[in-house]
């Protein structure tokens, strides 16, 4: 008997309890109408960035179909961080939706909205009565009210969406957590999920903009679940626009929230986009601990070119382009490099070409034939999907020796126009001081009263003198990148500038690199290091075929003028070793330029200004400058030449005879002293030193040239010839550089 009551028994208990447990079911299952009025205090924050105090926001019961049930109830934020609390209220439904309007915090600009925005969220609150709201719970309102219509209960509803929406973004490792549990002020992944998204959608947009803005997003997810192709290639450009202000945006939201009196965390924003767009945020920048290492970062390489390929070890995707699309990031410009594109006539810029991919786990880098006189360098650089450099390669490519030299095309010949102008312009200051020198005994008050630190010719001289150098720099620069064979040609110009000016200011801001913000403001090299350096570039000029044995031109085209002849440069090494007393090197030098042959000694005067006027056809003229301007001083005539023989024979040759007298050979120098005077018809003073009578020459021939001073200063004798104090041998840094560059010092015995 008790054997077969035992299992009736079970099955009666059995039923029993199933029934009961379903009758709890029944009673809890808020989507089944089986929920019990109860009262809820529901709190939370409303958060863009944070709304403002005095903010309203609204609570209304839904049913299960998401209609309007019972009354809704309003409140206002509290505080400036966003929260809000309806108190103890008493629902029939669990379901409840929350809008919010207001100000609030803009976390790209880090200021407070100008305009309000309206924002929303659905809610089970007998899941949990703390509801935020904020972008993703708008951004789900929507698509949860559609699944449900189709038929899905609040809970599964609520899950697809979620999902769905982090999805969208590459965020889908933070589905688990509901949206309305997503706050900025929790300092945890979900927290800079939500920044992230914020930020993007606001990115440059007014609040009247990101309202219209979210009402598409709205509305697309809500029908899909996705955005549309349309809207994920906006976001594209917006993340482009965004990449710069992460470390920003981080920052504001600290600083906004310590005003607050709340010290938040917030997390590195960049691992929550998705900035290579393939459906996962987080998996293209490094994290902490991890790195790119590559095979090599450096290919020396043949002319010829070849083709390489380099291992890489990476933990992220890396491309060898940006792949945002950088170009719209806001003050973009352009390189000076851009406005030198016709550098050269029918001929091609030459820079080294290549091409290069990564295929999973190896970079190929194929290098064409380089048409380029001289090596020349370019670097491969890796990115990874924010744009930021990852890695790079190195390239070093030979140049072909063979290359021709081509001449000046448009924008060559433009630039050079423009230097010739600032050259000739320096130099016919120079002429002008030298004459204030020359005429100074008989009129001792001329250099007191026009060499001083403010006076125009003074500025005006070193100021060419400057923009020259500067403009020759840019050139050479631009040039280095294309086919790379005018250095040489820049360095001898840039010697003739320096040498000059050594000579009138002694040390001085010497540039080896175009002014540019961070090198705007040098100070001043030693006279004899700049020296020093000069005849290292024109030894090497020398020795290249930039510069052609023939007859130097100045005074035809641009071509004419840049094409400098060998002889120009070994007339300006030979001018710096006798200033600094190395006699035998000039005498080299000069006797080199003298065997050429291709000038000659005539009847020329360099100290009649009308005389200078005619002499552009003389065999004499070496290296020329035209003028344009005419002055007169009020005692005495200080005029400029149409041009100025800057580099000329007469000169050469008295050069030669001073090397030759320093050296130790009085006869020949001599010898070649009264060529020069039986050309010019000179009588001879009665000095039996050879040292004074080409003085006394170059008194009566070398005015309207430039490079008296020179030989004055070299031989010591230059305060005596022109009647004025030592200091004066040096003229006075202008007063403007001084007042604007804090690196420059004034030469002695001068003040402001």
């Amino acid at each position: 008997m008790i054997k077969n009551f035992t299992p009736h028994i079970s099955c009666i208990f059995l039923a029993g309890l199933c029934s009961l447990l379903t009758a709890c079911s029944d009673e809890n299952n808020p989507d089944d109408g089986g929920f019990a009025s109860q009262p809820f205090n529901v709190t939370g924050k409303v958060e863009k960035g944070p709304f403002v105090s005095g903010s309203t926001v609204t609570v209304q019961p839904m049913n299960a179909d998401l209609q309007a049930s019972g009354q809704m109830y309003a409140s206002t934020i509290q505080d400036n961080a966003g929260n809000f609390s309806f108190g103890s209220k008493t629902f029939d439904t669990p379901y409840a939706e929350l809008t919010a309007n207001g100000y609030f915090f803009n976390e790209v600009e880090g200021s407070l909205s100008a305009g309000t925005l309206n924002l929303r969220a659905l809610a089970d609150l007998s899941d949990a009565s703390t509801v935020n709201v904020n972008i993703l719970t708008h951004l789900k309102y929507q698509r949860i009210a559609n699944l449900m219509k189709e038929g899905q209960g609040f809970t599964e509803a609520n899950r697809q969406s979620q999902e769905e929406l982090m999805s969208a973004f590459g965020l889908q490792k933070y589905a688990g957590t509901d949206a309305s549990r997503f706050s900025i002020t929790a300092g945890n992944d979900e927290a800079g999920a939500l920044i992230a998204v914020s930020s993007l959608l606001i990115v440059d947009r007014s609040e009247a903009e990101l309202t219209e803005y979210l009402a598409r997003l709205c509305q697309e997810f809500g029908k899909d679940g996705k955005f549309s192709d349309e809207t994920l290639e906006e976001m594209k450009s917006d993340k482009a626009r965004l990449t710069e202000k992460l470390s920003s945006i981080r920052e504001n939201i600290i600083s906004r929230y310590e005003e607050l009196g709340t010290t938040v965390e917030v997390k590195e924003l960049a691992r929550f986009f998705d900035w290579d767009n393939d459906g996962t945020a987080g998996n293209e920048t490094l994290q902490d601990g991890e790195s790119i290492s590559l095979e090599t970062t450096h290919l020396d390489v043949p002319n010829e070119g070849g083709i390489y390929h380099i291992g890489i070890d990476s933990p992220i995707p890396l491309y060898t382009t940006p792949p945002l699309d950088l170009d719209s990031k806001p003050n973009d410009q352009l390189s000076p490099e851009t406005f030198w594109t016709n550098l050269y006539e029918d001929y091609p810029d030459a820079d080294i070409s290549l091409t290069q991919k990564i295929d999973g786990n190896t970079l190929t880098i194929e290098v064409a034939r380089l048409d380029s006189r001289y090596e020349k360098t370019a670097t491969v650089t890796l990115y990874d999907a924010r744009g930021n450099e990852a890695g790079q390669v190195s390239i070093t490519q030979k140049g072909n020796g063979d290359t021709s030299v081509p001449l000046l095309g448009k924008d060559g010949q433009t630039a050079i126009s423009g230097i010739a102008m600032n050259i000739a312009k320096g130099f016919s200051m120079l002429n002008r001081i030298e004459q204030y020198y020359h005429f100074n005994p008989t009129d001792g008050n001329l250099v007191s009263q026009y060499i001083t630190p403010a006076s125009t010719d003074v500025e005006d001289g070193w100021s060419h003198f400057y923009y020259a150098i500067n403009q020759a720099l840019l050139f050479k620069e631009a040039e280095a990148k294309q086919l790379n064979v005018y250095g040489d040609l820049f360095n001898t110009f840039n010697a003739l500038c320096y040498y000059n000016m050594v000579v009138m200011w002694g040390d001085l801001p010497y540039r080896t690199q175009s002014a540019s913000s961070d090198n705007l403001y040098i100070g001043q090299t030693a006279a004899d290091e700049i020296l020093n350096r000069l005849k290292q570039d024109l030894t090497a000029a020398l020795a290249s075929d930039a510069l052609q044995e023939k007859r130097n031109e100045s005074l035809g085209t641009a071509n004419d003028f840049f094409f400098l002849s060998k002889d120009v440069a070994r007339i300006l090494l030979a001018d710096i070793h006798l200033y600094q007393h190395h006699y035998a090197e000039a005498v080299e030098l000069l006797s080199e330029v003298i065997d050429k042959g291709y000038y000659s000694l005539d009847a020329s005067d360099y100290s009649n200004p009308d005389a200078v006027g005619n002499l552009a056809g003389s065999s004499e003229i070496i290296f020329a400058l035209r003028n344009e301007t005419v002055t007169r001083s009020s005692s005495v005539t200080v005029s400029t030449p149409p041009f100025i023989p800057l580099l000329n024979y007469t000169d050469v040759v008295l050069s030669y005879a001073e090397s030759l007298y320093k050296n130790g050979d009085a006869t020949a120098a001599r010898h070649w002293l009264d060529l020069v005077v039986s050309a010019k018809g000179l009588a001879t003073s009665s000095a039996a030193d050879v040292l004074a009578e080409i003085t006394h020459v170059r008194r009566q021939l070398m005015l309207y040239s430039v490079g008296q001073f020179a030989y004055l200063k070299r031989n010591g004798i230059a305060a005596q010839e022109y009647d004025v104090e030592s200091f004066r041998t040096l003229l006075p840094i202008p007063q403007q550089e001084i007042l604007t560059n804090p690196n420059v010092k004034q030469n002695p015995g001068y003040s402001l």
